[in-house]
């Protein structure tokens, strides 16, 4: 269990140092006390302990509430987070970039020089149009006289 002490209103006035070392404190003793509990229930023996003092029968039945809920928030986060990774997966690099989710990929060539000659291997179609377009930049220009 995510065992811990789930209140923090006692901290009101401490310093941040304080606080924290409240809180681990806090924290241990919560863990303990689960821990306890937790063995207690597994064997049917918790029924002595929260008969005999009330205040450990209220601690427990919050503390347990508070853990199912975290357990739930965890829980959760992860199946949003699944989700999402698996939309994203569905999606090609294209989409993801139309979408913004994705930075446009890198052009994979250096804009030449006028005066220096290029041979480029033109071995796929993402070559090709960006050749056709730097050549279509190039194109209109010269037309433009720049």
């Amino acid at each position: 269990m995510p065992c811990m002490s789930y209140d923090t209103n006692w901290a009101n006035g401490s310093s941040d140092r304080d606080i924290k070392r409240l809180k681990a404190e806090a924290d241990k003793l919560a863990r303990i006390a689960c821990a306890a509990m937790t063995e207690l229930e597994k064997q049917g023996r918790e029924d002595f302990l929260i008969l005999k003092n009330e205040e450990v029968g209220t601690w427990w039945a919050a503390h347990k509430e508070a853990d199912r809920k975290e357990r739930e928030r965890v829980a959760e986060q992860e199946r949003r987070e699944r989700v999402k990774r698996e939309a994203l997966d569905r999606l090609t690099d294209e989409e993801k970039e139309l979408l913004g989710l994705k930075k446009p990929a890198a052009k994979r060539h250096k804009k030449a020089s006028n005066s220096t000659p290029v041979l480029v291997a033109i071995d796929d179609e993402e070559n090709i149009e960006y050749m056709l377009e730097e050549l279509r930049s190039s194109y209109n220009s010269l037309m433009k006289g720049e």
